[in-house]
């Protein structure tokens, strides 16, 4: 089968290298040239990507995979076209489908006749029937008759994506009843895997709205229960390993909020006004305000940050992982600059340009002098540390080291919920 995939970056490319190699020719479409050129040299630009380097390789070689700038081209042949185009949220929090609606525009007058169209990306509900199909039959192709369209929402993480396409369910839903039964034939097919079939596509819709809403706001409950510890100067991990022994309670871990393409955004798509959502609101609130909840924390302990040389560690929104969309750290620059302290960031994944593009003057190595280190991305990297060196006081902003081995190098401790180390 010929399959094109529109977007070949963090999500785009894994799925469609994974697909090249399960028998199908798959053609990659990008309007990023440079990225293009060295996909089709097997240069792996995501090498943090579990097993992308080892399947990009084979088949670029085996010439069932490759990439393109020309969509219309791309997609002449193809029986399935999957959309991966990222969707982000504008100044005002809503949908921002600018890049979506360009990908479809250019692929919906090349389109063969019955094509499977799918949109394997995150919508508000409604989004792929009421925006997206029509602007695919502008092409000149008619719904349910040469045109299917399908909505299957991405279920991956960064960093293990080609592992997570085969790990849970695959939710499809149709905009025509037949798209929704093509597509989900084919995600048997490619990936063997278990697939769930839902009665439209606005229902697939909501189900990952749905998972995105749920994290966040477990998040946020974390949160505000580890505030309450802060009060009573209890540990929130001693509380939260107790109350998730019971079977019915999976607290989240407390932290500065939540980054990344998917946490901090989907909830929003619930908040556009097509429904109530008091709730994903108001978890957006929480989570929002935990950086200058952090930094107020550090400010009391060390009795005023005017004039502190304050380090942030890790600057991508997660370990280990490449990307800086939505990174709390820079919520903690912002907040700690606010307080009067001098900021410099460090972290060993991204090129100083990088560092730089998120506001961070650039920490010089070795590390060491510090009034305090904030602890953002607990990276592989940063388990060899000498914390003494670095600061008096290191902030565990995601409750992910081991309080004892920092304690233990005369250091003092402060997490999210967990009471700081006495002053000695």
């Amino acid at each position: 089968m010929n399959v094109a995939v529109i977007g070949i970056g963090r999500i785009g490319l894994p799925l469609a290298v994974t697909i090249a190699s399960r028998g199908h020719r798959v053609t990659g479409c990008d309007i990023d040239a440079d990225r293009v050129a060295r996909i089709n040299r097997a240069e792996n630009p995501l090498p943090d990507e579990a097993g992308l380097g080892e399947l990009l390789a084979r088949t670029i070689a085996d010439g069932s995979f490759r990439a393109t700038t020309d969509t219309a081209a791309g997609v002449r042949d193809a029986a399935v076209i999957l959309f991966a185009v990222r969707v982000d949220v504008d100044a005002d929090g809503r949908a921002d489908l600018s890049h979506l609606l360009a990908a479809v525009d250019a692929v919906a007058p090349a389109l063969a006749p019955g094509a499977l169209c799918i949109f394997d990306t995150t919508l508000p509900v409604g989004t792929t029937r009421r925006v997206l199909a029509p602007r695919l039959e502008r092409g000149g192709r008619r719904l349910g008759d040469d045109l299917h369209v399908a909505f299957s929402p991405e279920r991956l993480l960064m960093g293990r994506v080609i592992e997570d396409l085969t790990k849970y369910p695959k939710v499809v839903g149709g905009v025509d009843p037949e798209g929704g039964r093509l597509a989900a034939d084919f995600y048997r097919q490619t990936f063997g895997g278990e697939v769930l079939l839902l009665s439209s596509a606005e229902a697939a819709e909501l189900s990952k709205l749905a998972e995105g809403a749920y994290r966040d706001l477990n998040i946020a409950l974390a949160n505000e229960l580890a505030m309450v510890a802060d009060v009573h100067g209890l540990d929130i991990a001693e509380v939260i390993r107790a109350a998730n022994s019971q079977p019915y309670s999976h607290i989240h871990v407390p932290g500065t909020g939540v980054g990344g393409h998917c946490i901090p955004v989907y909830p929003r798509f619930l908040m556009q006004g097509e429904g109530p959502s008091a709730l994903s609101a108001l978890g957006r609130a929480v989570n929002d305000a935990m950086p200058g909840y952090v930094v107020r924390r550090l400010a009391a302990l060390l009795g005023g940050l005017e004039g502190r040389r304050v380090l942030v560690l890790g600057l991508t929104f997660r370990p280990d992982v490449a990307v800086t969309f939505h990174t709390n750290a820079v919520d903690l620059r912002r907040e700690l600059e606010a307080l009067g302290a001098r900021v410099e960031g460090h972290d060993p994944l991204l090129s100083p340009e990088g560092i730089a593009s998120l506001g961070f003057e650039r920490a010089a190595e070795p590390l060491a002098g510090y009034d305090a280190a904030i602890v953002h991305s607990y990276h592989r990297a940063y388990a060899g540390l000498d914390w003494a060196h670095i600061a008096p006081v290191v902030v565990d902003a995601r409750n992910a080291l081991d309080r004892a081995a920092v304690e233990a190098a005369g250091v003092r401790y402060l997490g999210v919920g967990r009471p700081p180390t006495p002053a000695r």
